[in-house]
């Protein structure tokens, strides 16, 4: 499970920089490994949830988990068979790297 906070590209306003760091560490990780395995013609995926109402997120945020995890199950069956390694968001939209 990564985040759209990981995404280099995107990071234009300041703060949560630890929080940034490792998902974008993720990311790279990913890319690693993706790398590596690229012939194994599986499916590697990177999902940003959305911003949940969690003790991270708080009681704030636009998404409840209830909302947000049906979505990521949908996007999981979708892609389900492409090869590679895909970032994509709970609306399977491409997420910036």
């Amino acid at each position: 499970m990564s985040s759209r906070q990981g995404s280099v590209s995107l990071n234009t306003r300041p703060g949560f920089e630890a929080y940034k760091a490792s998902k974008a560490a993720l990311n790279q990780l990913m890319r690693s490994y993706s790398a590596r395995y690229a012939d194994d013609g599986q499916t590697k995926l990177l999902i940003h949830p959305g911003h949940n109402q969690t003790p991270l997120g708080g009681p704030g945020a636009p998404l409840s988990p209830e909302e947000s995890m049906p979505a990521v199950v949908n996007v999981l069956e979708a892609q389900t068979g492409a090869q590679g390694l895909q970032f994509l968001d709970l609306h399977g939209e491409v997420v910036p790297w």
